[in-house]
């Protein structure tokens, strides 16, 4: 499977559900449902919760089911990656390839299984830049030590990255 994907983030509304409703606790209900990214935001709606998961029409349906409003939104899917740092330089790679990222997030389920999901102006130019970039070899070679995806990230990003005096 490619590091860099189109997938279906589900946008869940939460608080318009009965009581002893959880989403997440709906979601635990079926074992052929994986989380692999989950993020949540408050707007003037409320909360809302950001899933992409291995069956989105699936999820979709119990959590309607269970009182959920859903919606479904495409997305980039990048990863798993085994590093963090790499949402600034592949941000200013989609910039600089005149590609507006609307919003963008990191998300962690699994220790040391990062993804990234972005959500851009146009999706499949995303992926073709990714997946032809100059951060892509990279960004796919997870044997990576930490001293050369810093170097890219400092080298590519408007921000500077500086390590840490504490050791980890």
């Amino acid at each position: 499977m490619s590091i860099a994907r189109r997938e279906t983030e589900i946008s869940v509304l939460v608080g318009h559900e009965p009581p002893e409703a959880s989403a997440t606790g709906v979601i635990a209900w079926y074992s052929d449902i994986k989380v692999v990214t989950m993020r949540s935001y408050c707007d003037r709606d409320g909360v809302v919760l950001l899933l992409v998961t291995t069956k989105a029409v699936k999820t979709s349906q119990v959590l309607k089911a269970a009182g959920f409003q859903c919606q479904f939104n495409p997305v980039v899917l990048i990863g798993p990656i085994y590093r963090s740092g790499w949402a600034s330089p592949i941000g200013d790679e989609l910039t600089n390839a005149g590609i507006e990222v609307l919003y963008s997030y990191t998300s962690h389920i699994e220790r040391d299984r990062h993804y990234l999901v972005f959500k851009t102006s146009d999706d499949d130019s995303a992926i073709r830049v990714l997946t032809t970039g100059s951060s892509f070899p990279s960004l796919a070679n997870n044997d990576s030590q930490p001293e050369q995806w810093m170097a890219i990230t400092e080298g590519s990003s408007s921000f500077r990255q500086v390590r840490s005096p504490m050791s980890n």
